[in-house]
Protein backbone atom coordinates (compact mmCIF):
# COMPACT_ATOMS: atom_id res chain seq x y z
CA UNK A 1 0.00 0.00 0.00
CA UNK A 2 1.72 3.24 -1.24
CA UNK A 3 -0.08 6.68 -0.56
CA UNK A 4 2.26 8.90 1.15
CA UNK A 5 3.98 11.40 -1.30
CA UNK A 6 6.01 14.37 -0.13
CA UNK A 7 6.24 17.38 -2.23
CA UNK A 8 7.75 20.88 -0.88
CA UNK A 9 7.96 24.30 -2.58
CA UNK A 10 10.59 26.46 -1.20
CA UNK A 11 9.15 30.09 -0.57
CA UNK A 12 12.71 31.52 -2.69
CA UNK A 13 14.38 30.19 -5.55
CA UNK A 14 17.41 31.08 -3.02
CA UNK A 15 16.90 28.28 -1.01
CA UNK A 16 18.73 24.19 -1.05
CA UNK A 17 15.90 23.31 -3.33
CA UNK A 18 17.42 19.89 -3.09
CA UNK A 19 17.56 19.36 0.46
CA UNK A 20 13.90 17.54 0.35
CA UNK A 21 13.67 15.08 -2.32
CA UNK A 22 9.76 15.58 -3.67
CA UNK A 23 9.49 12.00 -4.16
CA UNK A 24 7.70 8.82 -2.74
CA UNK A 25 9.56 7.94 0.41
CA UNK A 26 12.13 5.36 0.55
CA UNK A 27 14.32 3.81 3.01
CA UNK A 28 17.67 1.80 3.43
CA UNK A 29 17.19 -1.14 5.29
CA UNK A 30 19.38 0.77 8.02
CA UNK A 31 17.35 3.45 8.35
CA UNK A 32 14.05 1.20 8.60
CA UNK A 33 15.86 -0.62 11.27
CA UNK A 34 17.12 2.64 13.11
CA UNK A 35 13.99 3.70 12.58
CA UNK A 36 12.16 1.14 13.62
CA UNK A 37 13.35 0.52 17.01
CA UNK A 38 13.11 4.23 17.64
CA UNK A 39 9.20 3.27 16.39
CA UNK A 40 8.60 0.51 19.13
CA UNK A 41 10.16 3.63 21.58
CA UNK A 42 8.14 5.85 20.61
CA UNK A 43 5.20 4.17 20.87
CA UNK A 44 5.81 2.11 23.94
CA UNK A 45 6.74 5.07 25.82
CA UNK A 46 3.22 7.05 24.62
CA UNK A 47 1.19 3.68 25.25
CA UNK A 48 -1.35 5.28 27.33
CA UNK A 49 -2.14 7.69 24.55
CA UNK A 50 -1.94 5.44 22.28
CA UNK A 51 -4.54 3.06 23.78
CA UNK A 52 -6.90 5.95 23.95
CA UNK A 53 -6.51 6.96 20.19
CA UNK A 54 -6.93 2.98 19.71
CA UNK A 55 -10.21 3.18 21.13
CA UNK A 56 -10.98 6.02 19.53
CA UNK A 57 -10.34 5.29 15.96
CA UNK A 58 -12.09 1.77 16.74
CA UNK A 59 -15.04 3.14 18.13
CA UNK A 60 -15.60 6.33 16.45
CA UNK A 61 -14.16 5.05 12.58
CA UNK A 62 -14.86 1.25 12.78
CA UNK A 63 -10.77 0.89 12.30
CA UNK A 64 -9.17 -1.85 13.34
CA UNK A 65 -6.23 -2.67 11.67
CA UNK A 66 -3.33 -1.87 14.40
CA UNK A 67 -0.86 -0.93 11.44
CA UNK A 68 -3.04 2.05 10.36
CA UNK A 69 -3.77 3.51 13.58
CA UNK A 70 -0.18 2.95 14.55
CA UNK A 71 0.31 5.27 11.14
CA UNK A 72 -2.51 8.00 12.44
CA UNK A 73 -1.02 8.04 15.58
CA UNK A 74 2.17 9.36 14.41
CA UNK A 75 1.49 12.02 12.13
CA UNK A 76 -1.67 12.85 14.61
CA UNK A 77 1.13 13.63 17.48
CA UNK A 78 3.68 15.19 14.80
CA UNK A 79 6.36 14.22 17.16
CA UNK A 80 9.69 13.15 15.67
CA UNK A 81 10.72 9.25 17.21
CA UNK A 82 14.45 10.63 17.88
CA UNK A 83 14.53 14.02 18.48
CA UNK A 84 18.57 14.00 18.78
CA UNK A 85 18.71 12.12 15.76
CA UNK A 86 16.64 14.66 13.96
CA UNK A 87 17.79 17.70 15.13
CA UNK A 88 21.04 16.02 13.95
CA UNK A 89 20.31 15.80 10.87
CA UNK A 90 18.39 19.43 10.87
CA UNK A 91 21.75 20.81 11.23
CA UNK A 92 23.57 19.23 8.72
CA UNK A 93 20.90 20.43 6.14
CA UNK A 94 20.71 23.80 7.30
CA UNK A 95 25.20 23.79 7.25
CA UNK A 96 25.15 22.42 3.54
CA UNK A 97 23.17 25.02 2.66
CA UNK A 98 25.12 27.62 4.27
CA UNK A 99 28.53 25.95 2.73
CA UNK A 100 26.44 25.80 -0.90
CA UNK A 101 26.88 29.72 -0.70
CA UNK A 102 30.00 29.04 -1.79
CA UNK A 103 30.57 32.41 0.73
CA UNK A 104 32.60 33.20 3.91
CA UNK A 105 30.00 35.07 6.19
CA UNK A 106 30.70 37.33 9.36
CA UNK A 107 28.94 36.01 12.15
CA UNK A 108 26.17 37.92 11.81
CA UNK A 109 25.70 37.29 7.94
CA UNK A 110 26.03 33.24 8.77
CA UNK A 111 23.22 33.55 11.34
CA UNK A 112 21.51 35.23 9.39
CA UNK A 113 21.52 32.99 6.50
CA UNK A 114 21.11 29.83 8.98
CA UNK A 115 17.26 31.59 10.58
CA UNK A 116 16.47 32.02 6.99
CA UNK A 117 17.01 28.52 6.34
CA UNK A 118 15.36 27.83 9.17
CA UNK A 119 12.57 29.84 8.82
CA UNK A 120 11.85 28.29 5.21
CA UNK A 121 12.71 24.63 5.53
CA UNK A 122 12.46 23.69 9.39
CA UNK A 123 8.39 23.22 9.45
CA UNK A 124 8.70 21.08 5.93
CA UNK A 125 11.83 19.10 7.38
CA UNK A 126 9.58 17.82 10.21
CA UNK A 127 6.82 17.54 7.81
CA UNK A 128 8.98 14.57 5.59
CA UNK A 129 10.87 13.27 8.85
CA UNK A 130 7.36 12.16 10.60
CA UNK A 131 6.39 10.83 7.31
CA UNK A 132 9.39 8.80 6.22
CA UNK A 133 8.03 7.16 10.36
CA UNK A 134 5.04 6.89 8.53
CA UNK A 135 6.70 5.10 5.94
CA UNK A 136 8.73 3.24 7.99
CA UNK A 137 5.89 1.21 10.21
CA UNK A 138 4.16 0.59 6.98
CA UNK A 139 7.00 -1.28 5.50
CA UNK A 140 8.41 -2.70 9.08
CA UNK A 141 4.61 -3.68 10.18
CA UNK A 142 5.13 -7.00 11.09
CA UNK A 143 7.65 -6.10 13.15
CA UNK A 144 6.43 -3.51 14.77
CA UNK A 145 2.42 -4.20 15.24
CA UNK A 146 3.09 -7.97 17.44
CA UNK A 147 5.22 -5.52 20.15
CA UNK A 148 2.76 -2.94 20.25
CA UNK A 149 -0.45 -5.42 20.42
CA UNK A 150 0.80 -6.94 23.00
CA UNK A 151 1.61 -3.76 25.21
CA UNK A 152 -1.77 -2.61 24.85
CA UNK A 153 -3.38 -5.87 25.93
CA UNK A 154 -1.04 -5.52 28.87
Amino acid sequence: MRFFYIIFVPKSNKLNVHTFKPLEIELTLEDMEGMKDSAIDFLLKDIENLKLFIKKMRNDFGQHDLAFILRMFVLNRNKVFNMASYMDNQSRLAEEYVKSQGKAFSPEERRAVLNEWIKNNAGPYRKYTIFKQIRCIEKKAKEIVPVIKKAIEE
